[in-house]
């Protein structure tokens, strides 16, 4: 079940990528955050936002060997839309299908280099989907690294006397 509260998209972000650093760090890799400050609040189960956010950067860092992964959040059509960019493997077109797909994980040719159960982006599909958004990959192929994606629907805030924006005021 889902416990949707107000919070700071921002700082759910640069939680999650705190988290990763350290393997990010240990590879030479930095992770660029850039969140626009449209963004500000969003209503949904900010554990749950977390969750996935983790496990796409942690992917994203899992996969790259060198250049950089980003982070970028942002609102297109009323939506919430998040990012995650990496320089990392890419991923054969035949692939793209099998990604959210429970206990798959890709064949790239290193057998068993990436550790993992192969249930991330499955678990993380179903979170976005349960919150009402949308999640997808995108990459040009192998070795052109990859996009991984996700929308959250926005809320407007109804009472405007509640919130934390309202800290007793």
């Amino acid at each position: 079940t889902l416990d949707p509260s107000w919070f700071e998209m921002g700082q759910a972000i640069d939680q999650a990528v705190k988290l990763v650093r350290p393997l990010a760090d240990k590879k030479g890799l930095p992770i660029r955050v850039d969140v626009d400050p449209v963004v500000g609040l969003v209503f949904h189960d900010r554990r749950r936002v977390e969750q996935v956010l983790i496990n796409l950067v942690n992917n994203a860092v899992k996969f790259t060997e060198q250049g950089e992964v980003a982070v970028r959040c942002e609102v297109q059509q009323g939506e919430t839309i998040v990012r995650v960019r990496d320089t990392g493997i890419g991923i054969k077109p035949e692939d793209m299908g099998l990604l959210f797909e429970t206990f798959r994980q890709i064949e790239t040719g290193l057998t068993r280099r990436y550790e993992g159960t192969g249930l991330g982006l499955s678990i993380s599909r179903r979170l976005v989907e349960l919150m009402g958004g949308r999640i997808w990959a995108e990459s040009e192929g192998p070795g052109r690294g990859s996009v991984f994606a996700f929308t959250l629907p926005r809320k407007e805030r109804e009472d405007e006397g509640e919130g934390p924006d309202h800290r007793g005021q």
